[in-house]
């Protein structure tokens, strides 16, 4: 049976459903390693920038106490489901990651609809969380603007320029694929080194926190009653910081020997991104300073910064050269990721127009009417601001809750089908532990999902609603 004739096999239902990466025909070059590919997932997750930016969610849910602690569920969390991906990569290492996964392990009757239905969550959260990172960085470069120039008044047109030229810049980076795996080297270097400068100055030079305060005081600014909720509700932020952890799946038709790489790629940097995560938790935590005075300013991380510096140009530049930047490569990152599973998922007709968006560029090597797909809708996405920054914020929310759909599906089907299912010859076996990890990753991903449709401040009003 030939290559065409086994996928439609598998595509309509019969019985080649269940089968390995063996055979595979390769269109993208493979031009990662496992190291390149890690690199490339650390910048997407950049997990200490979001406890900065996310100043404001931290002192009113939880406060620190509860980042840390919740920052070791979240990762123990992130890393049991990461690893019942992994597996599966492991067996089809696809760009459609999810999509791909679902489509081969669910019965025939809901094959199609169930992987179609997956696909298009994953896409749509993808394009919503870059168009949330390059929207952050508008508001950021704002921010620091109003902070230098006090008499200066914002417009909505302006931040959506700034969007739109970080979005368009994107583009640029994403066309020629050779030159991805530098990138993503460069951005796993600057997280890692602006982690460690930005740890160093505020150990030295920031006001410090008492042990009590960091390990025994819950702060509830919510306007919940229960505290068990609240400290559910502090999950955001490490959620926040460790859930895009699916790009190396959308990404692994480009990566060599991804059977073996992608899965290793995927464990490490998990592991990685929640160290440091939580390493960032402890100095946020211990060098909070005058934490009550900054969550009065518009921008609390921003004031904690210029405080902490005594320098409005120092934070600028630490915000512009760190914050901004790894923001804009992880845009790239996403964009990156999303294009393949776009194209992905235009090889298996599940898009309109899926002749045109399947199809590779020769000269870049990249699925480059896919790129422009992406790309295009965030710019449409982003003209939203006009309307609502509320509904805007409702969007990039929703994409959260969306990727994580996209996690929980192919896991459930996984445990409803069997473990005996899967081919007993792959490279990544989760071995006698597998049906408890699998259970485990999908409570954990159902929870994350219940946890992100609920508002981090009641009573709901047009400010909150998204938050």
């Amino acid at each position: 049976m030939s290559e065409d004739q086994k996928e439609k096999a598998s595509h309509d239902g019969g019985e080649l459903s269940i089968r390995p990466a063996a055979g595979h025909q390769d269109v993208l070059k493979r031009v990662y390693n496992t190291w390149t590919a890690s690199a490339y997932q650390v910048l997407m997750m950049a997990s200490w920038t979001c406890n900065i930016v996310l100043y404001s969610t931290v002192f009113d849910i939880g406060g620190p106490m509860m980042l840390i602690y919740s920052t070791i569920i979240v990762t123990v969390g992130q890393c049991l489901l990461m690893s019942s991906l992994a597996e599966l990569c492991s067996i089809w290492p696809y760009a459609g990651g999810q999509q791909a996964f679902t489509k081969y392990l669910a019965p025939s009757r809901v094959r199609r609809f169930l992987s179609y239905v997956v696909g298009w969550a994953v896409l749509l959260g993808e394009i919503a969380t870059a168009s949330g990172c390059a929207m952050n960085s508008a508001q950021i470069i704002v921010g620091i603007v109003q902070l230098s120039y006090p008499d200066f008044i914002s417009q909505p047109y302006f931040i959506w320029l700034i969007y739109l030229g970080l979005t368009l810049l994107s583009l640029l980076f994403c066309f020629s694929q050779k030159h991805l795996p530098a990138i993503a080297v460069a951005g796993g270097i600057i997280t890692l080194g602006g982690g460690i400068a930005w740890a160093v100055s505020f150990l030295v030079m920031a006001e410090k926190q008492d042990v009590s305060f960091v390990f025994n005081t819950f702060i509830n600014n919510s306007g919940y009653e229960s505290t068990v909720w609240v400290g559910m509700m502090s999950f955001y932020t490490p959620v926040y910081a460790l859930y895009g952890t699916d790009g190396i799946l959308h990404i692994a038709e480009e990566i060599r020997d991804a059977e073996k790489s992608a899965p290793r790629a995927m464990i490490w940097s998990m592991i990685f991104s929640g160290v440091t995560s939580l390493l960032g938790a402890l100095v946020m935590a211990f060098c909070a300073g005058n934490w009550e005075t900054y969550l009065e300013a518009d921008w609390p991380f921003i004031a904690w910064l210029v405080d902490t510096y005594q320098s409005i140009p120092g934070a600028s530049a630490f915000n512009i050269i760190v914050v901004v930047l790894l923001n804009f490569l992880i845009t790239v990152g996403i964009n990156t990721a999303a294009s393949r599973l776009a194209w992905g998922m235009a090889t298996d007709r599940a898009l309109p127009f899926s002749s045109t968006f399947s199809k590779i560029s020769e000269a870049f090597n990249t699925p480059f009417n896919a790129i422009l797909l992406i790309v295009g809708t965030e710019v449409v996405i982003g003209l939203v601001v006009f309307g609502s920054d509320y509904a805007f914020e409702a969007i990039v929310s929703l994409g959260g809750a969306a990727i994580q759909f996209g996690y929980l599906i192919p896991v459930l089907v996984l445990i409803f089908r069997g473990r005996e299912t899967l081919p007993a010859a792959r490279s990544f076996n989760l071995g006698k532990f597998g049906i408890i990890i699998n259970i485990c990753s999908a409570l954990w991903s159902a929870l994350v999902i219940v946890i992100l449709f609920f508002p981090l401040y009641v009573p709901i009003t047009a400010g909150n609603i998204s938050e």
